[in-house]
């Protein structure tokens, strides 16, 4: 009997040392793959002057992430922080984009203006189709896709944010400059639009935190 009662006092140590165990024991939540190589691609990033390039890829990047709810809570205020920060400088690129549009687009008004001043009705008269197919195809060589996908993802920046009013330039800037050449907007008032956006970013460029800290990520063998 006696013997018995030792078996069960140590049958009855044995199970507090094992939860005793187990409380001690901290739970790792590691971070999804694709959080893991999103985070790795940001701090590859020239903390001064990050390649816009490079960040349109990373938007696309953060929106399907965001899609398929990959990140973890305490992942996601910080990433959205960052990519805000980091599209300061993907707004500063759209306009610098805006501005080479705005050349293209001065030349071509010159030279619609010179064959309206020799029309009989320069009110209806058309402009021939190879002028505008040079004018498009010397937009699309220079900027057209990157000012669209930037503009993607600056739209997604708060609607009172300088982000935002820069993307807002960006995706109109096809019926812009359509207005910039049918006389019905002058080039004036449009550098006003793109004046009063960019006063809007903040005046200095925010300093990057782009090291991998903010996740955990299995170390690859």
């Amino acid at each position: 009997m006696r013997g018995k009662m030792w078996l069960i006092m140590l049958f009855s140590l044995l199970a507090i040392s094992g939860c005793g165990e187990q409380q001690a024991t901290k739970v790792v939540r590691y971070s999804q793959p694709q959080v893991c190589e999103f985070a790795t691609t940001m701090a590859q990033l020239d903390a001064q002057r990050p390649d816009p390039k490079q960040l349109r890829f990373l938007n696309e990047t953060w929106r399907t992430l965001l899609t398929e709810e990959r990140f973890r809570p305490d992942e996601k205020p910080i990433a959205a922080q960052r990519m805000t920060e980091l599209n300061y400088y993907l707004a500063r690129d759209t306009l610098q984009l805006l501005d080479k549009v705005l050349g293209i687009t001065a030349e071509t008004y010159e030279e619609i203006e010179a064959l309206r001043r020799f029309a009989s009705n320069p009110k209806e008269m058309k402009v021939p189709d190879s002028m505008i197919r040079n004018y498009r195809n010397a937009v699309q060589a220079c900027c057209a896709d990157a000012v669209s996908r930037n503009a993607t993802a600056l739209l997604r920046a708060e609607k009172e944010s300088g982000l935002y009013a820069v993307g807002r330039r960006a995706y109109f800037m096809q019926r812009d400059v359509n207005a910039l050449l049918d006389n019905e907007l002058t080039f004036a008032d449009y550098r006003q639009k793109l004046d009063a956006a960019k006063s809007k970013l903040p005046a200095m460029a925010p300093k990057l935190k782009l090291d991998t800290d903010w996740v955990t990520c299995r170390k690859q063998r």
